[in-house]
């Protein structure tokens, strides 16, 4: 079995093997009902800035349904576009991101399907189509409170007549003009980690008998939420933080009744990352690798990983790549692959990509020292 080269997600139970993704997860149809508790924040106002009046303009979905060319492939493939947000440019980056992350899961679950059918075929068994599903709920539409929060929620589950693991991805963003991604700290302030952490550890304590507590080591930079009814609601991953049984857990936070959401008026600054020489590595033919992980959540980016696909997922904004162990293939957005000479590789259970991915792909300035560390700015 392929290792989680990011160990995001811990399987407790015997048989867990596919999994589609690791962001906070929630239960499908026919699984487990989701455990869904209220956490009061210990301090979760923003100290506001100068007030920025958001218009308050519903954002709607133009659903998009995607069909497998693949007999061996039952699919509910139902990709959501937004359509009405006020940054056009913005909802169409957006836009791609969706529906690009659906044709790749319907492409790789299509590829696993014909692969199991042809072995069924050969050994003479029963071959049962394997199912791909992909449903969507919008939870915030900007007209709500926060006034211009867009809330959305994708599930990816995909079943192959065993035990299945859902992906559920959310996107929070400020419906204005000049469109930003929301984070839990613009929605529980500045001690968002301490607040979420707080919470949880004492639904834990209250029932421990349905929780991991030993397993929750708390929240992460790229924690899964979403905002509904004037709550942040903070995801698991199924088996993350308790028993299967126990559905996916979700933890609900009360929203300050005076929120502001920061909005960013001026332009973002740089963002620097010093690498030392001991991070890098170099193989055979004298190429330069660089850790993904600590390079990625250096510069800003959100990375989740798919064990699926083998692959490595970056986000921040509506900017969005990903690299795949052993693809020297390489995109950022919409620009069309490219090579860099070299496929991303496993070192000690870490994913590593080449140098070159740094400027050429994320378009990052790279300067490296005589000692061999390296400065990036973005």
């Amino acid at each position: 079995m392929r290792k989680n080269p990011f160990n995001m997600l811990k399987m407790g139970v015997l048989g867990c093997a596919m999994l589609v993704g690791v962001s906070g997860a929630v239960v499908t149809s026919g699984s487990a009902s989701a455990e869904t508790v209220t956490a009061v924040p210990i301090n979760a106002k923003v100290n506001p800035p100068t007030p920025v009046a958001i218009q308050a303009t519903a954002v709607q979905i133009k659903e998009e349904v995607l069909t497998s060319k693949s007999e061996n492939l039952k699919t509910n493939v139902k990709v959501p576009q937004l359509t009405g947000m006020l940054d056009a440019k913005y909802q169409e980056q957006l836009n791609d991101i969706l529906l690009s992350h659906a044709n790749e899961d319907l492409a790789n679950w299509e590829k696993l399907a014909d692969e199991a059918a042809a072995d069924a075929k050969t050994k003479g068994f029963t071959y049962r189509p394997y199912e791909l599903t992909i449903v969507y709920a919008l939870k915030s539409d900007g007209t709500s409170f926060p006034a211009g929060l867009v809330s959305l929620q994708i599930t990816t589950y995909g079943a192959t007549g065993g035990t299945g693991m859902p992906r559920v991805d959310t996107y929070n963003v400020l419906n204005r003009e000049e469109a930003q991604r929301v984070t839990l700290q613009d929605v529980l302030g500045a001690t968002y980690k301490e607040t979420v952490d707080a919470g949880v550890r004492a639904i834990m304590d209250e029932h421990p008998e349905n929780y991991f507590k030993e397993e929750f080591k708390g929240i992460r930079e790229s924690q899964g939420f979403y905002v509904e009814k004037g709550e942040a609601v903070v995801v698991f991953p199924k088996y993350a933080i308790a028993p299967g049984v126990m559905g996916s857990p979700e933890f609900r936070f009360p929203l300050a009744e005076d929120l502001i959401i920061p909005v960013a008026t001026e332009p973002a600054a740089k963002v620097v990352l010093d690498l030392a020489a001991g991070d890098s590595i170099t193989n055979s033919e004298g190429v330069s690798f660089v850790p993904l992980r600590k390079l990625a959540e250096g510069l800003g980016y959100e990375v989740t990983w798919n064990q699926a696909t083998y692959a490595a997922e970056l986000h921040k904004g509506a900017q969005w790549t990903s690299v795949s162990v052993g693809k020297d293939s390489y995109f950022y957005a919409k620009m069309a692959p490219v090579s860099l000479g070299a496929a991303p590789i496993i070192q000690n259970d870490s994913l590593y990509v080449p140098l070159k991915f740094v400027s050429d792909i994320l378009k990052a300035e790279v300067k490296k020292g005589d000692a061999g560390n390296l400065h990036i700015e973005q």
